[in-house]
Protein backbone atom coordinates (compact mmCIF):
# COMPACT_ATOMS: atom_id res chain seq x y z
CA UNK A 1 0.00 0.00 0.00
CA UNK A 2 1.48 3.12 -0.79
CA UNK A 3 0.38 6.74 0.43
CA UNK A 4 1.32 10.12 -1.18
CA UNK A 5 3.12 11.29 1.59
CA UNK A 6 5.91 8.68 1.77
CA UNK A 7 6.63 8.97 -1.70
CA UNK A 8 6.72 12.68 -2.73
CA UNK A 9 10.88 12.62 -2.27
CA UNK A 10 11.28 10.25 -5.16
CA UNK A 11 9.69 12.99 -7.33
CA UNK A 12 12.76 14.78 -7.63
CA UNK A 13 14.41 11.24 -8.15
CA UNK A 14 12.59 10.42 -11.19
CA UNK A 15 12.37 14.14 -12.47
CA UNK A 16 16.03 14.36 -12.41
CA UNK A 17 16.12 17.28 -10.54
CA UNK A 18 18.68 15.91 -7.73
CA UNK A 19 22.05 14.18 -8.72
CA UNK A 20 22.07 10.61 -9.84
CA UNK A 21 25.00 8.67 -10.78
CA UNK A 22 27.40 7.59 -14.28
CA UNK A 23 26.75 4.08 -15.55
CA UNK A 24 29.59 2.66 -18.55
CA UNK A 25 29.07 0.90 -21.23
CA UNK A 26 29.95 -1.89 -22.25
CA UNK A 27 32.47 -2.07 -25.21
CA UNK A 28 31.12 -4.44 -28.10
CA UNK A 29 33.38 -6.41 -30.66
CA UNK A 30 31.27 -4.54 -33.37
CA UNK A 31 31.71 -1.36 -32.44
CA UNK A 32 33.07 1.13 -34.89
CA UNK A 33 36.59 1.67 -35.11
CA UNK A 34 38.21 -1.30 -36.34
CA UNK A 35 39.56 -2.73 -39.91
CA UNK A 36 38.72 -0.42 -43.06
CA UNK A 37 36.45 1.29 -41.34
CA UNK A 38 38.51 2.37 -38.09
CA UNK A 39 38.41 6.21 -37.58
CA UNK A 40 38.22 8.78 -34.38
CA UNK A 41 34.43 8.04 -33.64
CA UNK A 42 32.50 10.82 -31.99
CA UNK A 43 30.31 8.20 -30.43
CA UNK A 44 31.00 7.39 -26.79
CA UNK A 45 27.96 5.23 -26.23
CA UNK A 46 29.54 1.86 -26.28
CA UNK A 47 33.21 3.32 -24.22
CA UNK A 48 33.91 0.85 -21.50
CA UNK A 49 33.90 1.77 -18.14
CA UNK A 50 34.01 -0.47 -14.51
CA UNK A 51 30.61 -0.26 -13.92
CA UNK A 52 28.65 -3.26 -12.95
CA UNK A 53 25.63 -4.68 -14.79
CA UNK A 54 22.46 -4.09 -14.15
CA UNK A 55 20.00 -6.51 -12.08
CA UNK A 56 16.00 -6.17 -11.84
CA UNK A 57 13.32 -8.24 -10.04
CA UNK A 58 11.34 -10.76 -12.01
CA UNK A 59 7.80 -9.51 -12.77
CA UNK A 60 5.48 -11.49 -15.17
CA UNK A 61 2.94 -9.39 -14.29
CA UNK A 62 1.90 -6.16 -13.17
CA UNK A 63 -0.63 -6.00 -10.47
CA UNK A 64 -3.79 -5.23 -10.86
CA UNK A 65 -3.63 -5.04 -14.84
CA UNK A 66 -5.75 -7.31 -16.38
CA UNK A 67 -4.44 -10.42 -18.61
CA UNK A 68 -2.73 -9.20 -21.82
CA UNK A 69 -4.11 -9.79 -25.48
CA UNK A 70 -2.12 -12.20 -27.63
CA UNK A 71 -0.02 -10.47 -29.44
CA UNK A 72 0.98 -7.87 -26.53
CA UNK A 73 1.64 -10.63 -24.20
CA UNK A 74 3.86 -12.21 -27.03
CA UNK A 75 5.79 -9.29 -27.62
CA UNK A 76 6.35 -8.31 -23.48
CA UNK A 77 7.37 -11.49 -22.98
CA UNK A 78 10.05 -11.55 -26.22
CA UNK A 79 11.07 -8.34 -24.99
CA UNK A 80 12.02 -9.68 -21.17
CA UNK A 81 13.72 -12.97 -22.99
CA UNK A 82 16.04 -10.30 -24.80
CA UNK A 83 16.80 -8.03 -21.74
CA UNK A 84 17.20 -11.52 -19.51
CA UNK A 85 19.38 -12.91 -21.79
CA UNK A 86 17.28 -15.78 -22.96
CA UNK A 87 18.41 -15.93 -26.41
CA UNK A 88 17.19 -19.56 -27.27
CA UNK A 89 14.10 -19.00 -26.58
CA UNK A 90 13.67 -15.72 -27.97
CA UNK A 91 15.53 -17.11 -30.93
CA UNK A 92 12.63 -20.73 -31.28
CA UNK A 93 9.78 -17.70 -30.84
CA UNK A 94 11.25 -14.91 -33.24
CA UNK A 95 11.83 -17.56 -36.10
CA UNK A 96 8.46 -19.10 -35.61
CA UNK A 97 6.53 -15.90 -36.09
CA UNK A 98 9.43 -14.98 -39.49
CA UNK A 99 8.35 -18.31 -40.97
CA UNK A 100 4.59 -17.62 -40.62
CA UNK A 101 4.98 -13.64 -41.39
CA UNK A 102 6.59 -15.33 -45.09
CA UNK A 103 4.39 -18.13 -45.07
CA UNK A 104 1.44 -15.15 -45.50
CA UNK A 105 -0.76 -14.36 -48.85
CA UNK A 106 -0.91 -10.72 -48.43
CA UNK A 107 1.79 -8.51 -46.62
CA UNK A 108 4.90 -9.61 -44.87
CA UNK A 109 4.52 -7.05 -42.77
CA UNK A 110 7.55 -6.11 -39.63
CA UNK A 111 7.97 -7.82 -36.95
CA UNK A 112 6.05 -6.89 -33.94
CA UNK A 113 8.76 -7.27 -31.42
CA UNK A 114 11.36 -5.68 -33.32
CA UNK A 115 8.97 -2.88 -33.75
CA UNK A 116 8.76 -2.35 -30.36
CA UNK A 117 12.27 -2.66 -29.71
CA UNK A 118 12.83 0.62 -31.72
CA UNK A 119 11.47 3.22 -28.73
CA UNK A 120 14.19 1.17 -26.51
CA UNK A 121 17.41 2.82 -28.73
CA UNK A 122 20.73 1.06 -27.90
CA UNK A 123 19.44 0.22 -24.45
CA UNK A 124 19.96 -3.22 -25.72
CA UNK A 125 23.38 -3.25 -26.99
CA UNK A 126 24.92 -4.79 -24.09
CA UNK A 127 22.77 -7.95 -24.45
CA UNK A 128 23.00 -7.75 -28.61
CA UNK A 129 26.85 -8.39 -27.49
CA UNK A 130 26.04 -11.37 -25.65
CA UNK A 131 23.53 -12.77 -27.78
CA UNK A 132 26.31 -12.39 -30.72
CA UNK A 133 28.64 -14.20 -28.48
CA UNK A 134 26.47 -16.87 -27.63
CA UNK A 135 25.42 -17.69 -30.91
CA UNK A 136 27.52 -16.06 -33.35
CA UNK A 137 25.92 -17.37 -36.44
CA UNK A 138 22.67 -16.39 -36.02
CA UNK A 139 20.93 -14.28 -38.70
CA UNK A 140 18.20 -13.21 -36.25
CA UNK A 141 21.03 -11.78 -33.81
CA UNK A 142 22.37 -9.58 -36.33
CA UNK A 143 18.98 -8.62 -38.08
CA UNK A 144 17.49 -7.42 -34.65
CA UNK A 145 20.68 -5.78 -33.16
CA UNK A 146 21.75 -4.01 -36.80
CA UNK A 147 17.89 -2.81 -36.08
CA UNK A 148 18.84 -1.40 -32.74
CA UNK A 149 21.76 0.43 -33.92
CA UNK A 150 19.47 2.10 -36.32
CA UNK A 151 17.31 3.05 -34.27
CA UNK A 152 19.70 4.60 -31.63
CA UNK A 153 21.08 6.58 -35.21
CA UNK A 154 18.11 8.09 -35.55
CA UNK A 155 17.65 9.01 -31.66
CA UNK A 156 20.51 11.35 -32.52
CA UNK A 157 18.27 13.84 -34.16
CA UNK A 158 16.23 14.28 -31.46
CA UNK A 159 13.20 14.92 -33.34
CA UNK A 160 14.26 17.66 -34.87
CA UNK A 161 13.95 19.07 -38.14
CA UNK A 162 16.91 18.81 -40.48
CA UNK A 163 18.29 22.38 -40.45
CA UNK A 164 18.48 22.65 -36.68
CA UNK A 165 20.78 19.05 -36.40
CA UNK A 166 24.01 20.29 -35.61
CA UNK A 167 27.07 18.30 -38.06
CA UNK A 168 27.81 16.62 -34.98
CA UNK A 169 24.55 15.53 -34.50
CA UNK A 170 24.90 14.20 -38.35
CA UNK A 171 27.98 12.01 -37.84
CA UNK A 172 27.21 10.67 -34.51
CA UNK A 173 23.88 9.29 -36.84
CA UNK A 174 25.93 8.25 -39.56
CA UNK A 175 28.71 6.16 -37.64
CA UNK A 176 25.59 4.74 -35.58
CA UNK A 177 24.27 3.23 -39.40
CA UNK A 178 27.77 2.44 -39.90
CA UNK A 179 27.57 0.26 -37.50
CA UNK A 180 24.17 -1.01 -38.07
CA UNK A 181 25.35 -1.83 -41.85
CA UNK A 182 27.97 -4.21 -40.33
CA UNK A 183 26.13 -5.94 -38.68
CA UNK A 184 23.24 -6.61 -41.67
CA UNK A 185 26.07 -7.16 -43.96
CA UNK A 186 27.26 -10.42 -42.01
CA UNK A 187 23.34 -10.73 -41.54
CA UNK A 188 23.23 -11.34 -45.66
CA UNK A 189 26.17 -14.12 -44.99
CA UNK A 190 23.91 -16.25 -42.49
CA UNK A 191 20.07 -17.29 -44.14
CA UNK A 192 19.61 -18.02 -48.00
CA UNK A 193 16.58 -15.29 -47.70
CA UNK A 194 17.88 -12.06 -45.51
CA UNK A 195 14.68 -10.22 -46.65
CA UNK A 196 14.86 -7.56 -43.47
CA UNK A 197 18.66 -7.34 -43.24
CA UNK A 198 18.30 -6.72 -47.13
CA UNK A 199 15.32 -3.93 -46.70
CA UNK A 200 17.30 -2.27 -43.49
CA UNK A 201 20.19 -2.02 -45.50
CA UNK A 202 19.05 0.20 -48.61
CA UNK A 203 17.07 2.35 -45.64
CA UNK A 204 20.35 2.88 -43.69
CA UNK A 205 22.76 3.36 -47.91
CA UNK A 206 19.45 5.99 -48.49
CA UNK A 207 19.78 7.37 -45.02
CA UNK A 208 23.87 8.12 -45.63
CA UNK A 209 23.66 9.25 -49.26
CA UNK A 210 25.79 6.20 -50.85
CA UNK A 211 23.30 5.91 -54.08
CA UNK A 212 22.92 2.60 -53.23
CA UNK A 213 19.80 2.26 -51.20
CA UNK A 214 17.74 1.07 -54.51
CA UNK A 215 20.21 -1.50 -55.32
CA UNK A 216 19.35 -3.08 -51.57
CA UNK A 217 15.70 -2.80 -52.25
CA UNK A 218 15.64 -4.52 -55.33
CA UNK A 219 17.28 -7.15 -54.03
CA UNK A 220 15.13 -7.61 -50.96
CA UNK A 221 12.40 -7.61 -53.75
CA UNK A 222 13.83 -10.71 -55.78
CA UNK A 223 13.59 -12.69 -52.21
CA UNK A 224 9.84 -10.90 -51.31
CA UNK A 225 8.49 -8.77 -53.04
CA UNK A 226 5.64 -8.73 -50.78
CA UNK A 227 7.71 -7.43 -48.21
CA UNK A 228 5.75 -4.17 -46.94
CA UNK A 229 9.07 -2.64 -45.06
CA UNK A 230 10.55 -2.35 -49.19
CA UNK A 231 8.10 -0.51 -49.97
CA UNK A 232 7.88 1.84 -46.98
CA UNK A 233 11.54 2.79 -47.15
CA UNK A 234 10.80 3.90 -50.52
CA UNK A 235 7.93 5.61 -50.28
CA UNK A 236 10.05 7.78 -47.12
CA UNK A 237 12.98 8.19 -49.04
CA UNK A 238 11.35 9.37 -51.81
CA UNK A 239 9.53 12.64 -50.35
CA UNK A 240 10.51 15.69 -50.95
CA UNK A 241 12.87 16.63 -48.24
CA UNK A 242 14.64 13.55 -48.97
CA UNK A 243 14.97 15.04 -52.74
CA UNK A 244 12.00 13.22 -54.02
CA UNK A 245 8.48 14.11 -54.90
CA UNK A 246 4.93 13.79 -54.21
CA UNK A 247 4.65 11.90 -58.29
CA UNK A 248 7.70 9.64 -56.53
CA UNK A 249 5.60 8.38 -53.82
CA UNK A 250 2.47 8.27 -55.80
CA UNK A 251 4.92 5.91 -58.50
CA UNK A 252 6.35 3.96 -55.02
CA UNK A 253 2.50 3.68 -53.30
CA UNK A 254 1.41 2.05 -57.15
CA UNK A 255 4.27 -0.45 -57.89
CA UNK A 256 3.52 -2.08 -54.37
CA UNK A 257 0.00 -2.27 -55.27
CA UNK A 258 1.50 -4.40 -58.60
CA UNK A 259 2.79 -6.78 -56.65
CA UNK A 260 -0.13 -7.32 -53.86
CA UNK A 261 0.59 -5.40 -51.15
CA UNK A 262 -2.88 -5.36 -49.58
CA UNK A 263 -5.17 -2.23 -49.67
CA UNK A 264 -4.91 -2.01 -45.76
CA UNK A 265 -1.63 -1.29 -46.01
CA UNK A 266 -1.14 0.96 -49.22
CA UNK A 267 -3.96 3.64 -47.30
CA UNK A 268 -1.54 3.36 -44.59
CA UNK A 269 1.28 4.53 -47.02
CA UNK A 270 -0.74 7.29 -48.84
CA UNK A 271 -1.55 8.78 -45.69
CA UNK A 272 1.54 8.73 -44.26
CA UNK A 273 3.88 9.63 -47.27
CA UNK A 274 1.41 11.53 -49.04
CA UNK A 275 -1.43 12.66 -47.84
CA UNK A 276 0.65 13.60 -44.59
CA UNK A 277 -2.30 15.00 -42.56
CA UNK A 278 -0.56 15.99 -39.53
CA UNK A 279 1.35 18.65 -41.60
CA UNK A 280 -2.15 20.19 -42.31
CA UNK A 281 -2.12 23.60 -41.37
CA UNK A 282 -5.87 24.89 -41.49
CA UNK A 283 -7.92 24.53 -38.17
CA UNK A 284 -9.61 21.53 -37.88
CA UNK A 285 -8.26 20.00 -41.02
CA UNK A 286 -6.42 17.46 -39.76
CA UNK A 287 -9.27 15.61 -37.94
CA UNK A 288 -11.45 16.58 -41.25
CA UNK A 289 -9.07 14.26 -43.10
CA UNK A 290 -8.92 11.67 -40.56
CA UNK A 291 -12.66 11.17 -40.38
CA UNK A 292 -12.80 10.88 -43.98
CA UNK A 293 -10.45 8.62 -43.87
CA UNK A 294 -11.72 6.46 -41.31
CA UNK A 295 -15.10 6.32 -43.18
CA UNK A 296 -14.14 5.24 -45.93
CA UNK A 297 -11.36 2.65 -44.96
CA UNK A 298 -10.90 2.10 -41.30
CA UNK A 299 -7.28 0.94 -40.98
CA UNK A 300 -5.87 1.26 -37.48
CA UNK A 301 -3.33 3.63 -38.39
CA UNK A 302 -6.11 5.86 -39.21
CA UNK A 303 -8.24 5.40 -36.06
CA UNK A 304 -5.55 6.26 -34.22
CA UNK A 305 -5.20 9.18 -35.92
CA UNK A 306 -8.40 10.12 -34.82
CA UNK A 307 -7.65 9.55 -31.51
CA UNK A 308 -4.56 11.70 -31.43
CA UNK A 309 -5.95 14.36 -32.69
CA UNK A 310 -9.37 14.28 -30.32
CA UNK A 311 -6.31 13.92 -27.59
CA UNK A 312 -3.78 16.38 -28.64
CA UNK A 313 -6.70 19.06 -28.70
CA UNK A 314 -7.80 17.97 -25.19
CA UNK A 315 -11.42 16.67 -26.16
CA UNK A 316 -11.59 14.50 -23.82
CA UNK A 317 -15.22 13.16 -23.44
CA UNK A 318 -15.00 12.61 -27.60
CA UNK A 319 -11.32 11.47 -26.88
CA UNK A 320 -12.47 8.43 -24.46
CA UNK A 321 -15.41 7.55 -26.36
CA UNK A 322 -13.53 7.11 -29.31
CA UNK A 323 -10.24 5.16 -27.52
CA UNK A 324 -13.07 2.25 -26.50
CA UNK A 325 -13.78 2.33 -30.39
CA UNK A 326 -10.43 1.60 -31.06
CA UNK A 327 -10.12 -0.99 -28.20
CA UNK A 328 -12.71 -2.77 -29.64
CA UNK A 329 -10.95 -3.64 -32.60
CA UNK A 330 -7.49 -3.54 -31.58
CA UNK A 331 -6.93 -4.66 -27.87
CA UNK A 332 -3.97 -4.68 -28.08
CA UNK A 333 -3.04 -1.02 -28.69
CA UNK A 334 -1.20 0.15 -26.16
CA UNK A 335 -1.40 3.82 -26.60
CA UNK A 336 -5.19 3.74 -27.32
CA UNK A 337 -5.46 2.34 -23.36
CA UNK A 338 -3.09 5.38 -22.80
CA UNK A 339 -5.48 8.13 -24.16
CA UNK A 340 -8.58 5.98 -22.45
CA UNK A 341 -6.44 6.65 -19.36
CA UNK A 342 -5.80 10.25 -20.02
CA UNK A 343 -9.08 11.01 -20.91
CA UNK A 344 -10.79 9.82 -17.38
CA UNK A 345 -8.27 11.32 -15.21
CA UNK A 346 -9.34 14.80 -16.88
CA UNK A 347 -13.09 13.94 -16.86
CA UNK A 348 -12.75 12.73 -13.43
CA UNK A 349 -12.93 9.18 -13.75
CA UNK A 350 -10.17 8.10 -11.56
CA UNK A 351 -10.77 4.22 -11.25
CA UNK A 352 -11.48 4.03 -14.89
CA UNK A 353 -8.39 6.37 -15.64
CA UNK A 354 -5.98 4.07 -13.01
CA UNK A 355 -7.80 0.59 -14.92
CA UNK A 356 -6.88 1.76 -18.23
CA UNK A 357 -3.46 3.49 -17.56
CA UNK A 358 -2.43 0.04 -15.83
CA UNK A 359 -3.16 -1.80 -19.03
CA UNK A 360 -1.13 0.61 -21.14
CA UNK A 361 1.66 0.59 -18.96
CA UNK A 362 2.10 -3.44 -19.07
CA UNK A 363 2.20 -3.37 -22.50
CA UNK A 364 5.49 -1.50 -22.02
CA UNK A 365 4.15 1.92 -23.06
CA UNK A 366 6.52 4.74 -21.56
CA UNK A 367 3.93 7.71 -21.39
CA UNK A 368 1.71 5.67 -18.87
CA UNK A 369 4.43 4.10 -17.18
CA UNK A 370 5.57 8.13 -16.54
CA UNK A 371 1.86 8.94 -15.86
CA UNK A 372 1.35 6.05 -13.50
CA UNK A 373 4.18 6.50 -11.40
CA UNK A 374 3.77 10.11 -11.23
CA UNK A 375 0.22 9.17 -9.73
CA UNK A 376 2.05 6.85 -7.62
CA UNK A 377 4.43 10.03 -6.13
CA UNK A 378 1.87 12.45 -5.97
CA UNK A 379 -0.90 11.27 -6.05
CA UNK A 380 -3.34 10.65 -8.91
CA UNK A 381 -5.84 8.33 -10.26
CA UNK A 382 -7.69 7.47 -6.92
CA UNK A 383 -4.68 6.20 -5.91
CA UNK A 384 -4.99 6.13 -1.61
CA UNK A 385 -4.55 4.43 1.27
CA UNK A 386 -6.80 1.57 -0.55
CA UNK A 387 -4.78 1.49 -3.37
CA UNK A 388 -3.62 -2.20 -3.98
CA UNK A 389 -1.69 -1.93 -7.29
CA UNK A 390 1.91 -1.76 -8.25
CA UNK A 391 3.63 0.22 -6.13
CA UNK A 392 6.77 2.25 -7.08
CA UNK A 393 9.53 -0.73 -7.39
CA UNK A 394 7.20 -3.02 -8.89
CA UNK A 395 6.26 -0.91 -11.85
CA UNK A 396 10.01 0.20 -12.00
CA UNK A 397 11.60 -3.15 -12.21
CA UNK A 398 8.47 -4.51 -14.38
CA UNK A 399 8.59 -1.70 -16.83
CA UNK A 400 13.39 -1.69 -16.62
CA UNK A 401 12.85 -5.27 -17.08
CA UNK A 402 11.27 -4.53 -20.33
CA UNK A 403 13.71 -1.71 -21.61
CA UNK A 404 11.55 1.30 -20.47
CA UNK A 405 13.73 4.32 -20.05
CA UNK A 406 11.32 5.56 -17.36
CA UNK A 407 11.52 2.46 -15.59
CA UNK A 408 15.50 2.31 -15.53
CA UNK A 409 15.75 6.05 -14.34
CA UNK A 410 13.22 5.32 -11.60
CA UNK A 411 15.90 2.56 -10.46
CA UNK A 412 18.95 4.82 -11.31
CA UNK A 413 17.83 7.25 -9.54
CA UNK A 414 16.04 5.12 -6.60
CA UNK A 415 19.50 3.15 -6.03
CA UNK A 416 21.27 6.54 -5.42
CA UNK A 417 18.68 8.14 -2.98
CA UNK A 418 17.66 4.82 -1.38
CA UNK A 419 16.78 4.52 2.13
CA UNK A 420 16.33 8.33 2.41
CA UNK A 421 12.71 10.02 3.77
CA UNK A 422 10.69 7.45 3.21
CA UNK A 423 11.94 5.62 0.12
CA UNK A 424 11.07 2.30 -0.51
CA UNK A 425 14.38 1.49 -2.35
CA UNK A 426 17.73 0.46 -0.34
CA UNK A 427 20.48 2.40 -1.37
CA UNK A 428 22.72 0.74 -4.03
CA UNK A 429 25.58 2.86 -5.79
CA UNK A 430 26.80 -0.02 -8.13
CA UNK A 431 22.66 -0.94 -9.62
CA UNK A 432 22.40 3.01 -10.09
CA UNK A 433 24.99 3.07 -11.81
CA UNK A 434 23.99 -0.23 -14.10
CA UNK A 435 20.62 1.59 -14.28
CA UNK A 436 21.48 5.06 -15.15
CA UNK A 437 23.71 3.51 -18.06
CA UNK A 438 20.72 1.74 -19.27
CA UNK A 439 18.37 4.70 -18.92
CA UNK A 440 21.07 6.85 -21.03
CA UNK A 441 21.37 4.41 -23.77
CA UNK A 442 17.40 4.12 -24.09
CA UNK A 443 17.48 7.65 -24.40
CA UNK A 444 16.39 9.22 -21.15
CA UNK A 445 17.67 12.93 -20.75
CA UNK A 446 17.31 12.83 -17.12
CA UNK A 447 19.62 9.85 -16.73
CA UNK A 448 22.23 11.27 -19.77
CA UNK A 449 22.44 14.58 -17.29
CA UNK A 450 22.75 13.01 -14.39
CA UNK A 451 25.36 10.45 -14.67
CA UNK A 452 27.06 13.15 -17.83
CA UNK A 453 27.61 15.20 -14.22
CA UNK A 454 28.34 12.59 -12.16
CA UNK A 455 31.32 11.61 -14.71
CA UNK A 456 32.66 14.92 -15.49
CA UNK A 457 32.64 15.70 -11.81
CA UNK A 458 34.53 12.39 -10.91
CA UNK A 459 32.40 11.69 -8.56
CA UNK A 460 32.32 7.91 -10.43
CA UNK A 461 34.83 5.36 -8.95
CA UNK A 462 37.93 3.21 -10.39
CA UNK A 463 37.03 5.46 -13.94
CA UNK A 464 40.23 6.94 -15.28
CA UNK A 465 40.04 10.53 -15.03
CA UNK A 466 40.48 12.00 -18.57
CA UNK A 467 38.28 9.22 -19.81
CA UNK A 468 35.39 10.25 -16.74
CA UNK A 469 35.47 14.01 -18.47
CA UNK A 470 35.46 13.06 -21.89
CA UNK A 471 32.49 10.70 -21.08
CA UNK A 472 31.04 12.69 -19.13
CA UNK A 473 30.74 15.70 -21.24
CA UNK A 474 29.52 13.30 -24.16
CA UNK A 475 26.32 12.38 -22.23
CA UNK A 476 25.75 16.17 -21.34
CA UNK A 477 25.64 16.89 -25.05
CA UNK A 478 23.10 14.01 -25.43
CA UNK A 479 20.83 15.36 -22.64
CA UNK A 480 21.70 19.19 -24.40
CA UNK A 481 20.44 18.10 -27.44
CA UNK A 482 17.22 17.27 -26.06
CA UNK A 483 16.96 20.15 -24.75
CA UNK A 484 17.88 19.35 -20.88
CA UNK A 485 17.75 22.66 -19.38
CA UNK A 486 20.59 21.86 -16.48
CA UNK A 487 23.23 20.27 -19.22
CA UNK A 488 22.96 22.72 -21.42
CA UNK A 489 23.70 25.44 -18.80
CA UNK A 490 26.61 23.40 -17.04
CA UNK A 491 28.19 23.33 -20.70
CA UNK A 492 27.41 26.65 -20.87
CA UNK A 493 29.19 27.59 -17.59
CA UNK A 494 32.06 25.07 -17.86
CA UNK A 495 32.37 26.91 -21.28
CA UNK A 496 32.00 23.62 -23.59
CA UNK A 497 30.79 23.51 -26.76
CA UNK A 498 27.33 22.06 -26.60
CA UNK A 499 28.05 19.72 -29.54
CA UNK A 500 30.93 18.39 -30.67
CA UNK A 501 33.65 20.09 -33.25
CA UNK A 502 33.90 18.59 -36.48
CA UNK A 503 35.99 20.45 -38.68
CA UNK A 504 35.75 18.74 -42.24
CA UNK A 505 33.61 15.92 -41.77
CA UNK A 506 34.73 13.23 -39.70
CA UNK A 507 36.27 10.88 -41.73
CA UNK A 508 37.49 11.61 -45.20
CA UNK A 509 37.12 7.79 -45.81
CA UNK A 510 33.75 6.67 -44.28
CA UNK A 511 32.01 7.09 -47.59
CA UNK A 512 34.74 5.26 -49.80
CA UNK A 513 34.43 2.17 -47.71
CA UNK A 514 30.71 2.30 -47.48
CA UNK A 515 30.72 2.40 -51.41
CA UNK A 516 33.22 -0.07 -51.33
CA UNK A 517 31.26 -2.50 -48.84
CA UNK A 518 28.08 -1.70 -50.49
CA UNK A 519 29.75 -3.16 -54.39
CA UNK A 520 30.91 -6.19 -52.28
CA UNK A 521 28.02 -7.42 -51.13
CA UNK A 522 25.73 -6.86 -54.16
CA UNK A 523 28.21 -8.46 -56.06
CA UNK A 524 28.30 -11.77 -54.03
CA UNK A 525 24.72 -11.41 -54.00
CA UNK A 526 24.12 -10.99 -57.81
CA UNK A 527 26.67 -13.26 -58.47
Amino acid sequence: MLVRNVLVPIAFIVLGLGIAVYTGVITVQWQPGHSADSYQALDLAAVSLPIEQPEVELHTQLSGAQPLPEQSEQVVTMRRLFFFGDFNELEAMLSAQRAEAHASTGSIRYNPFVFSLRETNLAGIDRCAEWLQELPDSYLAHWVCGSIWNSGAWDVRSNRRLNRVSHAQMTLMRERMITSNRLLERALELDPQPVEAMTQLGANHAALGTGFGEHFYALAESIAPRYLSIHRARANFAQPQWGGSEGDVRQVITYARSLGIDEYDLQNLEDEFFHRPRRLSAPGATRAYWEQAVNSHPTRQRMMGLLDDHGELRRWNETARYAQEVLAVYPEDAKAWFWLGRAHSMIGNMDDARAAMLQSAAMGYEAAIQDLLMALIRGGFGIDESYTGPGVLELCHYSAAIGSAVGANCLGGGYHEGGQHGSPFTRNPGQSNAWHLFAARAGHYNSQHDLGWMLYSRRVPDVDRDQAGDVGIYWLRRAAEKDHRFAARRLDEMNISRAEPVVGGHSPNWLQTQLYRARTYLAQWKG
